[in-house]
């Protein structure tokens, strides 16, 4: 007898239920089956650009402070870039690629792949840097294997701007002339000024911050002073000569110079334009804003914590001010003017540096002169990126 009932047997509906089950169990273990094959289809080429795009047009997070700055937590950083800032593509910093490619710093490849390269993927690489005029090319990574993803850009590398004062400044400007006493002062005041108003404002070519000098935000780019020729600008003065500063010292004694201190102040508009008030930010105990060389030493004086003024000095002070290290205490102000001073004790009285008698401020004016500072400037670079 024919069952056309329509119903299903138990065991028709057992077995579709297993193979269901069995069907999904399969269908997600598929993906890991390939899991081993995903590097062969991996285009090189491509995380290669992408890498070069980064460094080349990126300034790199975080940016005020900048990552390169030296007080800056390395755990904080982010990602790597090495472009002055956003609207300047292509043109990279001097102080970001001295901090990006030095190995004691940063660590290949673990502090990279996460700032630089990116992914989970446990890509290999190598980073190179030729400046044109080195005779050396920065690199960071491995040696490069038979068959990698490649990029290659041409950038530029600013060169930033750095002042000298040596004996011609000094006595046409900067000579103690104190006429109501009868020797030239034995303590000795030399001031630089940086109006970072005018910087940020009168700068060359619109603005452009490839030819801008700007020690705090955006740029926060370094400041290097030298004084030259101080043994050839100091002699024991006598009454006689109080009003004409010998040149050279005529059979006199050189005295003994010390650094005593050096101090950087700021200063802001007060309300309502009743005047600018300074004050000091960074005294002479700090460590982490400069360093500072004496009579052509290739260690900074102030390399430990233990340093403590005063130092003897023959001829030459160099004080570099670090790359970023303004904005914590400016705070990216661009109304805020900077006064970095540096005192000096000599043994006797002495015609000497004393820019307290110039304007602005007493003291010498860091800015787009070219006669008292040396200009930003552009040098030619290739920066090349591997990856496999």
């Amino acid at each position: 007898m024919t069952d056309d009932a329509g119903n299903l047997s138990i065991d028709f509906l057992a077995g579709f239920t297993i193979f269901m089950v069995a069907l999904i169990y399969v269908a997600t273990l598929i993906p890991g089956l390939f899991i081993g094959l995903q590097s062969r289809t991996i285009d090189y080429d491509a995380v290669a650009y992408r890498t070069g795009v980064i460094l080349a047009e990126d300034p790199g997070q975080p940016s005020n402070p900048s990552w390169e700055a030296p007080y800056t937590d390395p755990s904080t950083i982010l990602r790597f870039g090495l472009a002055l800032s956003k609207d300047t593509p292509n043109i990279l910093s001097t102080a970001k690629i001295n901090s990006f490619f030095c190995s004691t710093e940063f660590v290949y490849p673990n502090d990279y792949q996460s700032r630089a390269v990116f992914g989970d993927y446990p890509y290999q690489f190598n980073i190179s840097l030729q400046i044109a005029g080195d005779n050396y090319t920065r690199s960071v990574g491995d040696i490069l294997p038979e068959g990698y993803g490649y990029s290659r850009r041409v950038v530029k590398i600013k060169e930033t701007s750095n002042a000298t004062i040596g004996l011609a400044q000094i006595q046409q400007y900067y000579w103690s002339n104190e006429t109501n006493l009868t020797y030239a002062p034995e303590t000795h005041i030399f001031s630089i000024y940086l109006n970072c108003t005018n910087l940020a404002e009168n700068g060359p070519d619109y603005n452009n911050p490839a030819y801008q000098i700007n020690p705090i935000d955006p740029l926060g780019e370094g400041v290097v002073i030298n004084l030259t020729d101080l043994d050839q600008t100091t002699c024991e003065s006598t009454a006689s000569q109080k009003f004409h500063p010998p040149s050279g010292c005529n059979g006199g004694s050189q005295p003994t110079i010390n650094l005593s201190s050096i101090s950087i102040y700021q200063s802001r508009p007060l309300p309502e334009g009743t005047g600018r008030a300074w004050s000091q930010i960074i005294p002479s105990t700090n460590h982490a804003t400069y360093e500072v060389y004496i009579d052509g030493g290739t260690t900074p004086y102030n390399s430990t914590e233990s340093t403590e003024f005063p130092v003897n000095v023959t001829n030459n002070v160099s004080l570099f001010i670090f790359p970023a290290s303004l904005n914590s205490w400016s705070f990216g102000d661009p109304n805020s003017d900077l006064n970095i001073t540096m005192q000096f004790e000599l043994s006797h009285g002495d015609w000497f540096l004393n820019s307290t008698k110039n304007q602005p401020d007493g003291a010498f004016e860091y800015n787009y002169d070219p006669a008292n500072v040396s200009q930003p400037y552009l040098r030619d670079g290739v920066m090349e990126v591997a990856v496999w």
